[in-house]
């Protein structure tokens, strides 16, 4: 029980001075608080200084952070904001994604594995399944990183923004519709069609979502948003955790698919409600998800990290490049294929950038793989290793694309 309680204590006080160390690296490299949380969770791991063990009540709780995460990304997204075109080059987009990125994972793991590293976490699993495994995971765009970013650089309302949001918004959901589908334990014919039900029913409480909450539970709501009540939080809490259960329970899907789901739904029912209100309830939970939820999932991450297998073998660091290079290549080419025809090649290189970010999904479809067995400790590392370098300077280099785009029409204009 104590080494337990003094676990959780040190996975806390690494959640507490992430964003301390985050906020001083401004000075030097502005460094993403998702990537320094999961370094000192490497710090306070097995890899150097041994205080805390992958597993237990952080990790659990972790896994309600990636559903956060996701629940929020559901949320926020805008589908009105977004024309059918958008969405229609970006599902294309993510199609070609699938089938290069799963080739070009099966070649890595291939090639990793002839030259006698281990790729896999159990005997019988084969190359083509981890390596498919793989690109699923190397498919997803963190919409849930883009947002704020292009938020704060006023690219939101922007034609551009909403294309990428576009694009991100089925890079986020689409690699857990694939690995629910492909690796769910069912049939895959059975996996396809419990999925279609399962949206089916989603769009129909949608649907009738759309009538908002009645008014006495908004009158309730009102009332207990400054007490102990907390009437929305617990809606919010309530309806991610009975979709996210669904999902599982009953259609063998994974639960993130519920928590996408979840946020959708919320954002239907909380529409008519006053705005106000609607800002504190959103306020609130974010500051669970933020405060507590997530950053123990990044923290656990990085405490599950492997990084002495990683730096061990050369071999496994020389995947982290080759992760890299096919999250560009493989995600970043066909996502920009949702900006219309005649962008700029700024734009375009932008593009590429904003949708090769990926972290979360690939840190929750690497957790997934490696308990499942599909992947190795080493390969997973080497995944979200990938997966930390894209969020380091993918958005920076795409903010700068787009600085540089906006200064020479500035300087052309008077010409």
């Amino acid at each position: 029980m104590e080494t337990a309680l003094l676990s959780l204590a040190a996975v806390l006080a690494a959640v507490v001075v992430a964003p301390v160390l985050a906020d001083l690296s401004k000075r030097f490299l502005a460094i993403p608080l998702p990537v320094v949380e999961i370094a000192l969770g490497m710090i306070i791991g097995p890899a150097v200084l041994g205080i805390v063990a992958p597993g237990g009540a952080p990790q659990a709780l972790g896994r309600m952070g990636i559903a956060a995460i996701i629940y929020i990304a559901g949320y926020e997204l805008d589908v009105r904001r977004m024309t059918r075109r958008q969405l229609g080059w970006a599902s294309g987009g993510w199609l070609v994604s699938l089938a290069v990125c799963a080739a070009g994972g099966i070649g890595i793991i291939a090639a990793a594995h002839a030259l006698g590293l281990q790729v896999t976490g159990r005997d019988d699993v084969s190359l083509v399944s981890a390596g498919v495994f793989a690109g699923i995971g190397l498919t997803s765009t963190a919409l849930s990183t883009a947002m704020p970013a292009m938020r704060d650089a006023g690219e939101i309302s922007t034609p551009f923004g909403r294309a990428i949001l576009a694009s991100g918004a089925v890079g986020q959901l689409a690699p857990l519709l694939a690995l629910s589908v492909f690796f769910g334990g069912s049939n895959v014919w059975w996996s396809a069609i419990a999925l279609v039900v399962f949206f089916g029913l989603v769009m129909l409480a949608l649907w009738l979502a759309a009538r908002g909450l009645p008014a006495r539970l908004q009158r309730v709501m009102h009332a207990t948003m400054h007490t102990s009540g907390h009437f929305a939080v617990r809606i919010v809490v309530f309806v991610l955790a009975l979709l996210a259960a669904v999902s599982v329970e009953v259609f063998g899907l994974d639960m993130l698919v519920g928590a996408f789901a979840a946020g959708l739904l919320v954002s239907q029912l909380l529409r008519g409600v006053d705005r106000d209100d609607r800002e504190l309830v959103e306020r609130k939970f974010q500051g669970i998800a933020f405060g507590l939820l997530t950053p123990l999932f990044f923290v656990s991450t990085g405490v599950a990290f492997d990084l002495r297998g990683l730096f061990s073998q050369p071999l496994a660091l020389a995947l982290v490049p080759a992760f890299l290079l096919l999250m560009i290549i493989g995600r970043g080419l066909p996502g920009s294929l949702v900006l219309p025809f005649g962008s700029s090649a700024r734009d375009r290189f932008a593009a590429m950038l904003w949708t090769s970010v990926g972290l979360a999904v690939v840190v929750a479809v690497v957790n997934i793989a490696v308990d499942g067995g599909y992947l190795s400790s080493v390969v997973g590392s080497a995944m979200v290793g990938a997966g930390m370098v894209s969020m380091l300077t993918f958005p920076t280099g795409a903010l700068a694309v787009r600085r540089g785009r906006a200064t020479a029409e500035a300087t052309a204009e008077p010409a």
